[in-house]
């Protein structure tokens, strides 16, 4: 390099911005593990904050937006480079004319791991600067510079595209020779990852070169990061920048605004996204409403799965309308999501005819919605996969892509072929609302702002609905409201992705009361849990630099599944073939992961780049999925793993269902258990059907021919019978979950056995008032059960029946006369009953499904009239004959209930009074002893 002297730059020096960077790179070094670790970053932000207005003072304008964008380069949503570490490094080197080979093995073993670091290496070597040198450059040439990079990425902001003429535009090249040849080998290291959009590995530097040391020894939480947040509060100290910041989200505009000496609270502005709150995690029902203790009004929303859409929606003079989509990341993805446009303007009333707007549509000006964007087959939400294809087939610009067939196997739906069908569309789910007519409502309360959603939204079938929610019971005694407990049973009975609790007085964003999200995966052991089988490994570096390890560790792992299970039954001399299709680098502590690191480096494993030169000495062979980079190794004994995740979804133009979200809990010593332990991709497939609720592909042809040949048609996954019986399995075991910690806090009473309880039965006496159950001293305590075992009886929900007469308890009378006339125990006879537990607090419920035999509960009333002979007309005999039914209701139960039970245990008793093989059918009613959670 030149040493040549450079005027010195006009504005605040990039090298004066690098100084900051070195000096926090210097000082955020891991501490040991268990350390509680400072916040060094932040004050050294404030330090170079103080020099930097005290040097440069008055900042040159728009000093603030380009600082951030340059310290938080992955903020920068309206630039793309188009340029990974591959491409940038050849571009690096033909700019200073030195080969590309040293710095495109910035990822290999024994290298940093970070492109930037190798960059400096390299130049280091041959510069001839002096130590003190500053680069002509100042911050405003390079964010300049920059933005004309960012000019020849398609995935860039339009405005950013367009800033100059094409017929003005320089090459790249130009513009990286411009941007890297008069700068320091610093400067330059962190130029470069500026452009790849992550400082993290400069910042924030590896500790130590070797895996063990690292993983074992330090712990990458005690360094604290320093986030956008603070850094806002950091340069304005009265929080001015950070509140509009929360309004308007994009660094420029909050920068902009605090520039220009906003002061009051700034509202929402139309292409401009607003923050997203940030959620909570609930752990359990109990720590979700913990979250929001001091709200009088909590409210669970369903949780959809699809993709996050900040809709704008500006009214123009001409009476048109002007659509603006922003989505999760808060990128405009306006153009990616044109399919949804029309749909838009249909719920709004937007129609737009001859320059007119229908004026039927209660918007008038500007408005700001939040929604979900989803995938609709029919008249039913689809899979959450499902929306890639479909953006892809109806995007404007970047995202379009033709669609492409994949092969099927034999034990795949046949609907698994393609994304796109006829009868598949994009859709959304409305559930918030954040400006109507150019007013902002993000200080309005939750529940008025949902009042106003719902005045506006027009629910489409099959293309719009507004999200479902309930209003949760204050506690578990309520009848008014149901429990937190049931209303997540139900949700995940469905099955949905989970909930959202809000505070009915929250404002949009509230830091007092966040949003919580509340899904199965987030409690421990809820999740979908599988033994698959690990292949290979490799290092990923977005995972590596959380871990802050180096390019020697493995952090990714290669998952799969056995292809030809049948063929090895038929055959055991078979090869096994494995098919690798998805990778896992979450779950294992670090301590775990070490371990796992040591058992895979000692098993010899075979780099990938020559596994054909050995592939025959394997004693398998695979097949790794066309969207799956390649691994670092091959495995020559593949591991077990159990793994668990948040439901399953599917990669593109993938035939296979993989787990979602997926984490490693444990990896087994092959002395342990062996990959032959795990799940095969036949049973997988079933699996994964069951869960996101799918029947399989031929069904519909089974029961069409059960049906021509009059035969009974077998349930589906979304039959009501199935559904409520997984109702109350969840309701059980969610309740169950949170038992202990009732007790550590408080000490709960826990339920008596049914043994220490009798019913008493007396036969034909007309003044009964029913079974009644008599308490007596219990003989021991006992908690409630785990899990219940898969219920087995599917019989068809009761239909909904009004009826206005009262039945008395003489009602039962002659039916009761057909129990033993000895007094029994409640075990004893529920053991020979049919029990329908009708009961509607939960942990009644939760109770008695622990007490009684699961093979022995039925899950509704009309399938225990069905058991117990209660049909008139049905000329086939019930396979289940029990002794009797029982009805189980608590005392605490709402009135209203027993009353309309009897009542229609009264209507069915009239009309099959004929019926010689009618069992009968007594009614429970007593409160178990047992703390309310």
């Amino acid at each position: 390099m030149s040493t040549t002297s450079h005027t010195p730059p006009q504005g605040v020096p990039f090298s004066f911005f690098v100084s900051l960077l070195r000096e926090i790179s210097l000082h955020n070094r891991p501490k040991k593990a268990g350390a509680k670790g400072p916040y060094p970053a932040l004050a050294t932000l404030n330090n170079w904050i103080s020099t930097l207005r005290t040097h440069f003072a008055p900042l040159p304008a728009n000093t603030t937006a380009t600082v951030f964008r340059l310290l938080f380069p992955d903020q920068d949503t309206r630039r793309k480079y188009d340029m990974q570490e591959t491409r940038l490094a050849s571009a690096v080197a033909d700019c200073f004319g030195k080969s590309a080979t040293s710095l495109s093995r910035w990822s290999a073993d024994g290298s940093s791991g970070c492109l930037g670091e190798e960059v400096y290496q390299v130049l280091n070597k041959s510069c001839s600067y002096s130590e003190n040198y500053n680069s002509p450059l100042s911050i405003a040439d390079v964010d300049n510079l920059l933005e004309e990079l960012a000019s020849f990425s398609k995935f860039s902001d339009i405005s950013v595209r367009n800033k100059e003429p094409s017929t003005n535009r320089r090459s790249r090249s130009i513009v990286i020779r411009e941007l890297y040849r008069s700068m320091s080998p610093l400067d330059a290291s962190f130029l470069t990852q500026i452009i790849l959009k992550d400082l993290r590995p400069l910042l924030y530097p590896v500790p130590d070169p070797h895996y063990t040391v690292t993983l074992k020894s330090f712990n990458s939480r005690s360094v604290t990061q320093l986030s956008k947040e603070d850094a806002m509060h950091a340069w304005d100290a009265t929080g001015q920048m950070l509140k509009i910041y929360r309004v308007r989200s994009g660094l420029d505009d909050a920068a902009a605004a605090f520039d220009a000496g906003f002061t009051t609270d700034l509202v929402p502005q139309i292409g401009t996204p607003v923050e997203i709150p940030k959620s909570e995690k609930g752990r359990g029902c109990l720590h979700a409403l913990d979250l929001l203790r001091h709200s009088n009004e909590v409210w669970a929303e369903t949780k959809y799965d699809g993709e996050r859409a900040q809709i704008h929606v500006q009214i123009l003079e001409n009476g048109k309308s002007r659509i603006t989509i922003f989505s999760k990341s808060k990128r405009d993805s306006t153009w990616d999501r044109y399919g949804i446009h029309e749909v838009i303007r249909e719920t709004l009333g937007l129609h737009e005819l001859e320059g007119r707007s229908s004026s039927s549509s209660k918007v008038k000006s500007d408005v700001i919605l939040d929604a979900e964007m989803v995938a609709w087959h029919g008249d039913k939400i689809d899979e959450f996969w499902r929306i890639r294809a479909l953006v892809e087939q109806t995007a404007r610009g970047a995202r379009n892509r033709a669609q492409h067939d994949v092969s099927l196997v034999n034990y795949s739906q046949a609907s698994l072929m393609t994304d796109v069908s006829d009868d598949r569309r994009l859709g959304l789910v409305f559930f918030d609302i954040l400006m109507l007519d150019s007013a902002s409502l993000v200080s309005v309360p939750y529940s008025s702002r949902r009042s106003i959603l719902e005045s506006i939204v027009r629910p489409i079938p099959g293309r719009v609905i507004l999200a479902n929610r309930t209003r949760v019971a204050a506690n578990n005694h309520s009848t008014t409201h149901p429990s937190l407990y049931r209303i997540f049973a139900q949700c995940l009975a469905a099955p949905e992705e989970g909930l959202v609790l809000k505070a009915g007085e929250a404002g949009y964003n509230a830091r007092r009361f966040p949003w919580v999200k509340l899904k199965r995966d987030y409690i421990p052991k809820y999740g979908d849990c599988l033994d698959l089988v690990i292949l290979g490994c490799s290092w990923d570096k977005n995972r590596a630099r959380e871990l802050q390890v180096s390019p020697n560790a493995y952090t990714t792992f290669y998952i799969g599944g056995l292809h030809n299970a049948d063929q090895l039954k038929k055959d055991p001399s078979t090869r096994p073939h494995f098919h690798i299709y998805f990778t896992a680098s979450y779950g294992l502590s670090r301590d775990a992961l070490e371990e796992t690191n040591f058992l895979v480096k000692s098993s010899d494993p075979i780099p990938y780049s020559a596994q054909s030169e050995f592939s025959s000495s394997l004693p398998f062979t695979f097949a790794i999925s066309s969207g799956l980079a390649s691994p670092a190794i091959i495995l020559r004994e593949p591991l077990l793993a159990e793994l668990f995740g948040a439901g399953f979804t599917k990669s593109p133009r993938s035939t296979h269902y993989e787990l979602r979200f997926p984490r490693i809990n444990k990896v087994y010593r092959p002395g342990e258990r062996t990959w032959r332990e795990g799940i095969n991709l036949q049973a997988l497939h079933q699996v994964a059907r069951e869960v996101v609720g799918r029947d399989r592909s031929d069904k519909d042809i089974d029961d069409w021919g059960s049906a021509l040949f009059g035969r009974p048609v077998s349930p589906g996954v979304s039959c009501l019978t199935k559904r409520k019986a997984r109702e109350d399995s969840w309701e059980q075991d969610l309740i169950a979950y949170d038992q202990p910690r009732v007790k550590k806090r408080c000490g709960a009473v826990l339920p008596k056995t049914l043994s220490s309880y009798k019913l008493s039965v007396t036969k034909g006496g007309s003044n009964s008032g029913g079974p009644q159950l008599l308490s007596s001293s219990p003989a021991h305590h006992q908690e409630p059960g785990g899990p219940p075992a898969s219920h087995t009886r599917k019989l068809p929900m009761l239909p909904s029946t009004s009826h206005n007469s009262t039945l008395t308890s003489k009602i039962l009378a002659d039916e009761l006369q057909q129990l033993p006339a000895e007094t029994e125990t409640i075990s004893h006879v529920l053991s020979k009953s049919l029990v329908f537990i009708a009961t509607q607090i939960p942990t009644a419920r939760q109770s008695w499904m622990a007490k009684v035999p699961s093979e022995n509960v039925v899950h509704s009333l009309e399938g225990l009239f069905v058991a117990c002979g209660w049909v008139s007309g049905r000329a086939s005999i019930p396979v289940v004959q029990p002794e009797q039914g029982v009805i189980v209701l608590d005392v605490e139960d709402a009135p209203a209930l027993k009353v309309s039970i009897l009542n229609v245990l009264k209507a069915r008793k009239a009309s099959c009074v004929d019926e010689p093989r009618r069992k009968a059918i007594c009614l429970l009613e007593r409160k178990l002893d047992i703390q309310h959670v």
